[in-house]
């Protein structure tokens, strides 16, 4: 279960202004609905999806103004024909466009409570800058001149690139607070460093932090579920239909989704008691399987523990145990939530995983998710 969780996360992050595009330019985003033939509608009247994610369509202002974050978190002077817009991903506390030049910025106010006591601001800058590269084809990266924001040195660089053929900038600021990294971040399509630079740069220097206490995320979901199954359909579970698949979180997975707004990830492993490398891998016991894979997640991310496990559960009439795995990978705290199930010629292993600051919210929804699991056997 090899999975590099920082990269992953940040990968997200490098790109989320292109896509946050559409939000901002959209006339009636907050009217679509999806819907799925396996979408459970009974489940309909309980919790409003998503509300988070619906574009605030104030009028532009004709002149400079500043912008407040929900929560009067940060606030942000940004220039005429700019407007807020509020979006749901998650740790962005404040979203601004330019609809006419097609332009996005975005206020990131990550805790350092999701990292290692000892990661320092260098390290934050790092991982954002080499996570970048990824998302964009002829990546480039320049450190510029540090700018000054709320009496604080931050660190600044531009970065280009293509994302699906079009050539894109990114003007990038990041800072420290107490309790906070801080980024901001503002995307230009089809523009060039020396056409945005001063601007972003102006825009990003405006930033005044008017808040540093923590403040708990807003992790709902929806009650609204989708089943979910193997390309085979013997293995099967029920999310919420807002999560997504199509990435390889890991390519040995039969199933695998993820939502992005909470930073929460799943999939569901199988082994088959035939290709264990123990020599009476017929004769293994759950137990003994439970705890060898879950100290091969220790063993893998370097360092961690067992937090709780493990623990009975039944999962639909299979018997099955239950871990709480901390782990700290590349210096970001993750919790795993692994169920491992025996059957008769294979063990299963249901996995959910998210932020350790994130996972005390969700850890009751991965719970009640895992007990939907299904497998047929053929």
């Amino acid at each position: 279960m090899k999975f590099n969780f920082a990269h992953f996360r940040f990968y997200v992050i490098a790109l989320i202004a292109v896509l946050m595009l559409t939000s901002c330019t959209s006339k009636n985003a907050a009217t679509a609905v999806q819907t799925n033939s396996d979408v459970d509608n009974a489940t309909h009247s309980t919790t409003v999806v998503d509300k988070e994610s619906q574009p605030v369509l104030p009028v532009t202002e004709s002149l400079p103004h500043t912008v407040t974050s929900d929560k009067d978190l940060v606030a942000l002077t940004i220039p005429a024909g700019w407007r807020k817009f509020k979006q749901g991903q998650l740790d962005s506390v404040l979203s601004v466009c330019d609809k006419e030049k097609k332009n996005v910025g975005l206020v990131f106010r990550v805790p350092k409570s999701a990292f290692a006591n000892n990661m320092t601001l260098d390290e934050f800058v790092q991982q954002r800058e080499e996570i970048s590269a990824l998302g964009l084809e002829n990546f480039k990266a320049v450190d510029t001149t540090p700018i000054q924001i709320d009496s604080t040195t931050a660190r600044t660089a531009d970065y280009s690139g293509k994302y699906n053929g079009q050539q894109v900038y990114y003007f990038s600021a990041m800072l420290e607070s107490k309790q906070h990294y801080l980024q901001v971040l503002i995307y230009s399509r089809g523009g060039s460093a020396v056409e945005q630079h001063h601007e972003f740069a102006t825009i990003a220097s405006s930033l005044k932090v008017l808040s540093d206490s923590q403040v708990k995320p807003d992790l709902r979901s929806t009650t609204i579920l989708k089943t979910f199954k193997s390309e085979d359909a013997t293995q099967q579970i029920r999310l919420p239909y807002i999560w997504k698949t199509g990435l390889i979180l890991n390519p040995d997975a039969l199933i695998q989704a993820w939502y992005e707004k909470n930073d929460a990830y799943m999939t569901i492993i199988k082994d088959w008691k035939s290709e264990l490398p123990y020599e009476k891998s017929s004769m293994i016991t759950l137990k003994d399987y439970a705890e060898f894979s879950a100290q091969l997640v220790l063993k893998r991310s370097g360092k961690g523990i067992i937090s709780t496990g493990p623990v009975k559960v039944n999962i639909n009439g299979n018997q099955g145990l239950q871990y709480e795995v901390w782990v700290e990978s590349d210096k970001v705290k993750i919790v795993y939530l692994i169920t491992y199930l025996e059957h008769s010629d294979s063990f299963s292993q249901i996995i959910f995983w998210t932020r350790a600051d994130y996972y005390d919210n969700q850890k009751s929804e991965f719970q009640r998710y895992t007990k939907t699991y299904r497998e047929e056997e053929i």
